[in-house]
């Protein structure tokens, strides 16, 4: 059986650094894997592997305008830990993996890249033109600088650390953290869980928040013409910049708060939660 998997993971290997694959998306699903995407001026996608582990085979194969790397762990992956700063994962009839042992994987995809994650993958995204990411498991990731529009959809307990952008939607389902650098457009977030999210500064037209759940929303500076947020739970919404309007509706004990509003605030309030305005809250 190692026999046979070792064959598997080193064709899967052969096949990938023989050409590029015609598709401009890219899945890594039900895997453990380190990976390295590398956006560039091409119009396919690239499978490259580093290193191969014979325990956690890789398929890479094609279906449409999607590049798919599987590890058909499914629900064998048990749990994600953290040992003196390195990660661990637990698969089952595998044991305990350690972060050096997983194989690595570099991806070349466009400038506007499409990249969707599952399992316990582990990874780093290049600069840039435009990015829609996803991260479904515990793999926790680093994200250069987009020049134009960043959507960011996080399922799970993985973490997510971002740079700067033109425009960022982020949608979180789980206990997983996100931190992105400046937004310079619209700012769109929506919280489903008890994951934070933290975010440098926002110049644009509309900051948009939404929660439903525990996680907290902070956006530590920055200017918008208008400062939406709904809360439906504990979690509360902090906007450290200048609003030109502020509209507010929570159910539950969840406070908004922002530094500096302009114009009118609307505000409507089921529970024990509250609505404020100026240095402190």
């Amino acid at each position: 059986m190692r026999r046979s998997k070792m064959i598997l993971a080193l064709a899967a290997a052969a096949a990938a650094l023989t050409g590029a694959a015609q598709a401009a998306e890219v899945e890594v699903r039900d895997a453990v894997a380190r990976v390295v995407v590398i956006p560039e001026a091409r119009t396919d996608v690239k499978v490259e592997f580093v290193s191969t582990n014979p325990s956690l085979p890789l398929r890479v194969m094609t279906r449409g305008a999607k590049v798919f790397v599987d590890g058909d762990l499914d629900r064998d992956i048990r749990a994600c830990r953290t040992r003196g700063g390195n990660p661990t994962v637990s698969v089952s009839g595998v044991g305990d993996v350690a972060y050096a042992d997983m194989p690595q994987v570099v991806v070349r995809t466009p400038m506007a890249a499409e990249v969707e994650v599952s399992g316990a993958v582990f990874g780093s995204i290049g600069r840039s033109d435009s990015l829609d990411f996803s991260n479904a498991g515990c793999g926790d990731w680093v994200i250069a600088n987009v020049s134009g529009p960043m959507d960011l959809a996080q399922a799970g307990s993985g973490d997510l650390r971002a740079g700067s952008s033109q425009s960022a939607k982020i949608q979180i389902a789980g206990s997983g953290d996100v931190a992105v650098r400046d937004v310079r457009g619209e700012l769109d977030v929506d919280l489903a869980g008890s994951g934070d999210v933290s975010v440098a500064s926002v110049e644009g037209e509309r900051l948009k928040a939404r929660i439903a759940g525990s996680g907290d929303i902070r956006v530590q500076g920055g200017k918008v013409d208008r400062f939406e947020a709904d809360i439906a739970g504990s979690g509360d919404v902090r906007f450290e910049g200048e609003a030109g309007e502020l509209r507010a509706r929570i159910a539950g004990s969840g406070d908004v708060h922002a530094q500096r509003v302009r114009g009118s605030v609307e505000k409507s309030v089921i529970g024990s939660g509250s609505v404020s305005v100026g240095e402190a809250s």
